[in-house]
């Protein structure tokens, strides 16, 4: 179980990984040149936010496996499987909606096209021990996409789609998952470009410019009230706001 404080759960979590780290005015966990920032509340400075990765209390509180999970990915602990031993295929919305909801910390949105990637049970072997399922193929990735929308380009009509989520199975990191799961889609669905958002509280979307996708604007920051079950309720006024993010990186594929 997973105790509420973040603070000393992440502190004793980093010691028993043996990660040595440095506590900053009690909410700054500096590790080598990163730093992972806590709020419980808006800061006094934005600029504060202005650099990923920083963590909410709403978050931490609602999903505390997903964000641990998170972060053991951007500290390299957790296992890593790779790709190329997997299948791609579309799923249903109720099986999407539910990997989603349990491992990706913006939760499950609509989308019109649904892709998982599965590992085979005769690979189950390359599984961490203790680790078994017990269906004959276990989900480890989800991506979702809109449907496609028309736009004109030249004297051409182009298709244009949007990333909308994609997901690891919670304590796993899929070496080439992503890769596979848009390459897969895009075979099937010949798209004239894809474009994506990127959550600036965990990343500046540097990863992406690797495989291709261009930086188009960085989106202003959102402001959020809480409601009853610690659901982000969007507002427009910061002055009304109990928490916020730090925007979002556009990046758009056009080169396939």
């Amino acid at each position: 179980m997973i105790r509420k404080d973040f603070i000393p759960y992440f502190s004793a979590f980093l010691e028993q990984n043996k990660i040595e780290f440095q506590l900053i005015n009690s909410r700054i966990f500096q590790i080598g040149t990163s730093r992972i920032k806590y709020f419980e509340r808006l800061p006094d400075d934005f600029e504060a936010l202005s650099q990923p990765i920083n963590i909410w209390r709403n978050q931490w509180e609602k999903h505390p496996e997903i964000v641990i999970s998170r972060l053991s990915s951007v500290l390299g602990l957790n296992p890593k499987l790779p790709a190329r031993v997997c299948t791609v295929r579309r799923i249903n919305k109720c099986l999407a909606e539910e990997f989603l909801n349990k491992n990706h910390l913006q939760q499950s949105i609509g989308a019109k096209l649904k892709y998982g990637l599965y590992l085979p049970k005769a690979y189950y072997r390359l599984l961490p021990k203790g680790f078994e399922p017990e269906s004959e193929e276990l989900l480890l990735a989800v991506m979702t996409f809109s449907g496609p929308k028309k736009y004109y380009l030249e004297d051409s009509i182009v298709l244009s789609f949007e990333l909308i989520r994609f997901s690891n199975l919670n304590g796993f990191n899929i070496i080439g998952g992503f890769t596979k799961l848009l390459r897969y889609f895009i075979q099937e669905k010949t798209p004239g470009n894809i474009m994506t958002y990127i959550d600036a509280d965990w990343s500046d979307g540097k990863n992406f410019s690797k495989l291709g996708f261009e930086l188009i604007e960085k989106t202003s920051p959102m402001y959020f009230q809480l409601d009853e079950n610690h659901n982000r309720v969007k507002v427009n006024d910061a002055n009304e706001a109990e928490v916020m993010n730090s925007g979002s990186y556009k990046y758009i594929l056009s080169a396939f």
